[in-house]
């Protein structure tokens, strides 16, 4: 914080306060101390950190005015999300209206049930006082007659009422849009992980075994906190989780996470079983508190200093989320919350995912990365053929990059070695890291050069060596046609263990949702029966063989009428009716079948929480398959 010429600090102070939460409103006054003496210029971030798309949410501003000891200042609007103020003496206050109505974890939602803002969505920035304090005061919701609302945040709390309404801080702008804002008469638990506050907070209707979350929870953290070394890197952590009927995802923050969810994804009471969707949810925890290290604190150089404006390009989102997305399941294996089968289960979707798109064949991981504003974020019906996830190919580069460590040093060195050397990095210098930074740490841990590594993997379409990291941990990997539409892989075995050979049935080569009078195609798989048939994304499948299909029906009719070389098949296309041949093709054997090879070898790798030297009281040890 620095003074001004009058001699007072400098700063900028926002007061929120919601009016009219039937229309979706957020009010804020921004204070300055001191404007610039030739103008002020304030601007709107473009984008989130953590999700890479140009969001353009200046447009949500519905009004702004600008005063300056009561009188009129001049707005000019530089750009979408830029305006000048004219020069001023003395403190300049901006009134603006922001329309808040986008039920996700990356913006803001405002209703009479509850108010979650993120800072990029509401505080406009002060060119200048980047670096300075920034308050906010919190106005309890005008509707909240009744008091019922508090507030969650982990911003820097001052002056605040038993809600939690009142003064809050943070140290820069960069501080203050890291920390999301939720008010609301919510769902609050507590836990202790590691001597450090946590907690989580649901907002919207669930019942569920709230003990038993609390205690998977405490457990995940308490393994990530002792991965990388005590202390945590937080003085408190927030799980803010908003329970929808549809919906799903998750947005890190420094300290704390955004997550959206549905009710059953939630644990139930008195159930023992864990359901797959309770997994998804512990997995999600997991993903987003690992980010509290790897791309909240170690970042690529290229995000420091923040550019919220424009684009913030790196070819490093292999590395931040597919390392993240490798450790998040990993993590509740070694911890005990999810048994090897259903790991490997698990992991053989990741595997299928990646070798159904032929987009692994033309984008590589690093360029999948680099264009993730105008392709991964912008996704269409050719997604699959054209664009490759930095999530899912990165998690298999992480998985061989294990192995190869391993390999390399007759396993002394792993990819938890690499994780926590990265740390320590961090910790010594705070310094973003450069785009090839982790092939050269991991070579010098190694004491090799892993170029050979590196190169393919990274920087070509080539296959990843998959079955051969597969083998070091004691798994079998064979490559089947799929059962369905629906079939993703598995562990599909046998009496005696081994993997079932199955025959491969006629496949569509497309997916397709229902809708009114048929299947509506969603995507067409290059090469495919149906790309052969002259269906696209859009068109309306009414009827196959001459008769009327439904989603489940589709794959009954391929399979009844395997032994034909092609059906009559009928889809209106923009209102128009046509009729063509779909050829009865075979499914390709693009489906991960998993099995254990030698389960001493899966043991080691999947229980490797024994090299953390600080991870005492890690509790769960999985059960091996035999």
């Amino acid at each position: 914080m620095s003074l001004c010429a009058e001699g007072y600090f400098l700063s900028v102070q926002y007061t929120v306060s919601i009016v009219d939460a039937a229309a979706h409103l957020v009010d804020v006054l921004m204070q300055v101390s001191d404007p610039h003496p030739d103008g002020q210029i304030l601007r709107l971030p473009n984008w989130i950190p953590g999700s890479y798309m140009i969001r353009d949410f200046s447009r949500n501003i519905v009004s702004i005015s600008a005063s300056c000891q009561g009188a009129e200042v001049a707005l000019e609007k530089v750009d979408k999300s830029t305006w000048r103020a004219a020069s001023c003496k003395g403190e300049l206050q901006l009134s603006y209206r922001v329309y808040a109505w986008d039920l996700s974890v990356r913006a803001a939602h405002v209703d009479q049930t509850h108010a979650f803002v993120n800072g990029t969505s509401v505080f406009l920035s002060a060119e200048g006082f980047a670096d300075e304090k920034h308050d906010v005061v919190l106005h309890r919701p005008q509707h909240d007659v009744n008091n019922l609302f508090r507030v969650s945040t982990t911003l820097t709390a001052g002056t605040v009422d038993s809600a939690g309404y009142g003064v809050y801080s943070a140290e820069n702008y960069d501080e203050l849009i890291d920390h999301p804002i939720e008010q609301g008469n919510f769902k609050q638990l507590k836990f202790d992980a590691c001597g450090v506050p946590h907690e989580v907070v649901l907002t919207g209707a669930c019942h569920f075994d709230e003990d038993r979350l609390i205690q998977d929870l405490k457990t995940i953290c308490e393994y990530e906190i002792r991965f990388f070394g005590e202390p945590a890197p937080v003085d408190r952590y927030v799980f803010m989780v908003m329970v929808v009927d549809a919906g799903y995802g998750g947005l890190e923050h420094r300290a704390s996470t955004a997550l959206m969810i549905t009710r059953e994804n939630l644990p139930v009471i008195g159930q023992s079983e864990v359901s797959d969707k309770y997994l998804d949810f512990l997995g999600l925890c997991s993903h987003e508190y690992f980010h509290t290290w790897n791309v909240k604190r170690i970042k690529p150089a290229a995000f420091v200093p923040l550019n919220l404006a424009a684009e913030s390009y790196t070819e490093l989102l292999w590395f931040f989320e597919g390392m993240t997305s490798y450790y998040d399941d990993l993590v509740l294996v070694r911890t005990g919350l999810m048994d090897e089968k259903r790991y490997l289960g698990v992991l053989s979707k990741t595997l299928t995912r990646i070798q159904r798109g032929s987009g692994r064949l033309t984008q590589t991981v690093t360029d999948s990365s680099f264009d993730a504003w105008n392709k991964f974020y912008k996704q269409d019906e050719n997604a699959p053929n054209a664009i490759v996830s930095y999530y899912a190919k990165g998690a298999l580069i992480a998985l061989c990059m294990d192995a190869e460590l391993r390999s390399r040093s007759d396993s002394d060195v792993t990819l938890d070695d690499l994780m926590r050397a990265m740390w320590e990095n961090w910790q010594a210098t705070q310094a973003g890291l450069e785009e090839q930074e982790p092939q050269r740490i991991a070579s010098q841990l190694v004491k090799a050069d892993l170029t050979e590594f590196f190169d393919p993997v990274l920087y070509s379409t080539d296959e990843l060596p998959v079955n051969d990291a597969l083998k070091q941990f004691g798994i079998d990997l064979q490559w089947s046609p799929r059962l369905s539409s629906s079939d993703m892989g598995g562990t599909r075995a046998d009496d005696h263990g081994e993997a079932k050979a199955l025959p491969a049935a006629p496949w569509l080569g497309a997916t397709i949702v229902d809708a009114s009078g048929g299947v509506k195609v969603m995507q067409v798989m290059r090469g495919g029966p149906a790309e052969q048939a002259g269906l696209s994304a859009g068109d309306l499948v009414v009827a196959i063989n001459r008769l009327s299909v439904s989603k489940a029906d589709v794959d009954h009719h391929l399979a009844r009428y395997a032994t034909c070389t092609e059906l009559p098949v009928h889809y209106f296309r923009l209102g128009q009716l046509f009729e063509s041949q779909l050829p009865l093709l075979p499914a390709p054997a693009d489906t991960a079948v998993l099995s254990v090879a030698q389960s001493e070898k899966l043991q080691t790798w999947l229980t490797d929480s024994a090299r953390v030297g600080s991870n005492e009281g890690v509790s769960g040890t999985p059960a091996i398959i035999s």
